[in-house]
């Protein structure tokens, strides 16, 4: 249930996480909020659902196989219409402290530590929708 308080428009949001509990739990909270919410188990399957039908807000985690969430962000850079994005990442023993920090420098919007609870997961959401859109990707040199 979303907190009370909270504006929330309701946006087509894609969940990207390797953790099935967390991806589904998640998707479930965005959901109740009244969202529109599509997943992928990896970066390279997100970035296809993306490309295929773009999304309002794009949720993914850092650390993953395959395509990791530094290099979806990076792909996402140049795409247009340019999508908001928050990164989320409980990291690992040996790299947590780095990954979020590089998702900033790279232009996400919000960068949020796992464990999340639903409120901060939730007001992340509605205050980032709130924003105005990215800026257009610079044209590829």
């Amino acid at each position: 249930m979303p907190p009370t308080g909270y504006l929330f428009p309701m946006a087509r949001i894609l969940l990207i996480d390797d953790d099935d509990a967390i991806r589904d739990v998640t998707a479930e909270v965005l959901r109740q909020a009244g969202h529109t919410v599509n997943t992928a188990p990896e970066g390279k399957t997100g970035l296809a659902l993306y490309h295929a039908e773009p999304h309002d807000l794009i949720i993914t985690d850092i650390n993953m196989p395959d395509m990791d969430g530094v290099e979806l962000i990076m792909a996402l850079r140049h795409t247009e219409p340019r999508p908001r994005v928050i990164a989320i990442s409980g990291g690992s023993k040996h790299s947590e402290p780095l990954y979020l920090p590089v998702a900033q420098r790279l232009g996400v919007q919000r960068a949020l530590a796992k464990p999340i609870r639903a409120e901060a997961l939730l007001q992340a959401v509605a205050e980032v929708l709130a924003e105005p859109a990215p800026p257009t990707a610079p044209p590829a040199a």
